[in-house]
């Protein structure tokens, strides 16, 4: 199946936050640099059946996080272009901009680099993120994928 990605005000209007929309769309307003990890999407994916709902959210080397509803499930994951396996990243938009704030901090010098972006994209945990980033990638990677939105 051939997923596009969604204009801000598609994003808006499927629920998606204003700020991580903004982001999503245009990643080059917070930082030049960013537009290298969030792309557009635009290529042809395997989707499993009973999958619904399918919202793009961006694109890493033809590789897409989306949003879908599986199963009467909301989920984000992650699709590969050439594989129709795919990985679940978050059960909560809150996960998800983990996943993408983690991404952005792997190239980050300083604290306060990781949490000016984190406000940028409505990421509200920022300092927990932190300390499970320096517990482990693993540790981190499990709070991220039972993170909420609460």
């Amino acid at each position: 199946m051939r997923i596009q990605s969604f204009t801000y005000k598609e994003l808006i209007a499927n629920g998606v936050s204003h700020s991580f929309a903004q982001i999503l769309t245009s990643p080059e307003s917070y930082h030049p640099d960013l537009d290298n990890l969030v792309g557009e999407v635009d290529w042809d994916y395997f989707i499993p059946e009973r999958v619904s709902e399918i919202i793009p959210l961006w694109d890493c080397s033809a590789d897409a996080y989306v949003r879908w509803n599986r199963h009467g499930k909301t989920e984000y994951v992650w699709l590969f272009h050439d594989d129709p396996n795919w990985t679940l990243v978050a059960k909560s938009e809150q996960g998800i901009m983990a996943k993408l704030w983690s991404q952005w901090v792997e190239l980050q010098e300083s604290d306060e680099d990781c949490h000016r972006f984190a406000h940028a994209l409505g990421f509200r945990y920022s300092n927990l993120a932190l300390e499970k980033w320096e517990e482990s990638l693993d540790v981190f990677e499990e709070w991220q994928l039972e993170l909420t939105d609460d």
